[in-house]
């Protein structure tokens, strides 16, 4: 079954905030299974057809979890990235509804 692009980065905001969540609770090794999905997830999204023409985009996403990853400013970053990822979730959320 071919996933939509919609339906990979409201995973990959599930993902991202399950990273930090488990972050703030000191659980690396269970944080960095969550990051690792997430770019799983990346990886899908930079070779789905409906998004050729945007890989720079995705990239910069990647780029930008992985510096995530490596900040200490664990509260900052989840609001950051819920905020980012909230209107793909909600719209998913609205389709399937």
């Amino acid at each position: 079954m071919e996933r939509t692009p919609l339906f990979y980065l409201a995973n990959l905001g599930s993902e991202v905030n399950r990273i930090f969540t488990l972050k703030e609770k000191g659980l690396t090794k269970e944080s960095e299974a969550a990051y690792a999905r997430a770019i799983s997830i990346i990886d899908k999204l930079l070779k789905h057809p409906d998004l050729e023409g945007r890989a720079e985009e995705i990239k910069i996403l990647k780029d930008y979890l992985e510096q995530s990853m490596r900040s200490n400013r664990v509260q900052f970053l989840k609001k950051e990235w819920q905020g980012y990822f909230s209107p793909y979730a909600n719209r998913l959320l609205s389709l399937n509804g």
